[in-house]
């Protein structure tokens, strides 16, 4: 039994985590913290390096205290990761609100990582209007994660008139950015899944999932399981289906359970 996701992707974007990994994912961005000179960016980026082995060891308080003094002292990168630890309530309990304060100020500066979870912060929050500029401006400035959400935008007919084509453009711009962003992957895959803006294709789909849920991505493989048991674009097989799907079950994801479920209740 398919649980379907097309009406509620958009909610869904981050269930990768966009997958970004909290630290990791903004020391790969353009440094654009302000500094008196090499020598201080030096011991910024040694100190920041040090959060992040901290972070990795599950010492989350140890990594705060680093981080929260770098951002208190202007440095955009640890302003993005204090937001993301308040995002995904690694500091505690989930905080929109500050998470939101503190990627702002990484914006402020301009930092492209920083804009876009602005954005991000915004939209969970439901103010989707007041979100898209941010989507916008980081887009402007290449960033994939921000031009898939613009497709979402348009997708899910958020502030935009629904536009399955438009939002297939963004899609496929985000992939041409970003070769591995599982989030478009996924999108582009239900296109052709859902025959949404383009002649649905099975096939097609199929090949589009497989990359995505080979990073990991959550929504792609549940898609890719249902397709597996199904026997849409690839020969059936309940055992694969099985496969791909049980370690999301015992990680307590709801639709992989119940999907799970159903596949060992009907096997036929």
């Amino acid at each position: 039994m398919l649980i379907k996701m097309k009406k509620s992707i958009f909610l869904f974007f981050l269930a990768l985590s966009s997958s970004l990994f909290i630290l990791v994912a903004c020391s790969n961005s353009a440094n654009t913290t302000k500094t008196k000179d090499s020598h201080s960016q030096q011991d910024v980026d040694i100190l920041f390096k040090k959060a992040e082995v901290l972070f990795e060891d599950d010492k989350p308080e140890e990594a705060y205290k680093i981080l929260k003094k770098l951002a208190e002292q202007g440095d955009a990168k640890a302003q993005n990761s204090l937001g993301n630890g308040y995002e995904y309530g690694f500091w505690g309990d989930v905080n929109l609100k500050q998470a939101e304060n503190w990627y702002r100020k990484a914006a402020d500066q301009n930092y492209i990582k920083g804009i876009h979870n602005l954005g991000v912060s915004i939209f969970l929050q439901k103010q989707y209007k007041d979100a898209l500029p941010y989507f916008e401006k980081a887009a402007s400035m290449n960033h994939a994660d921000s031009i898939n959400m613009l497709g979402i935008y348009h997708k899910e007919g958020i502030i935009f008139e629904q536009d399955h084509k438009k939002a297939l453009e963004y899609f496929s711009k985000a992939i041409d950015i970003d070769a591995d962003n599982a989030s478009a992957l996924f999108n582009i895959g239900q296109a052709y899944y859902y025959g949404e803006g383009v002649k649905q294709d099975y096939t097609k789909a199929f090949v589009w999932l497989t990359k995505s849920a080979n990073q990991d991505y959550s929504l792609a493989q549940i898609q890719l399981a249902e397709m597996y048991f199904s026997g849409k674009g690839v020969n059936k097989d309940v055992s694969k289906a099985i496969e791909i799907i049980k370690p999301l079950a015992e990680l307590g994801d709801p639709k992989a359970q119940e999907n799970l479920k159903w596949y060992q209740n009907h096997p036929n």
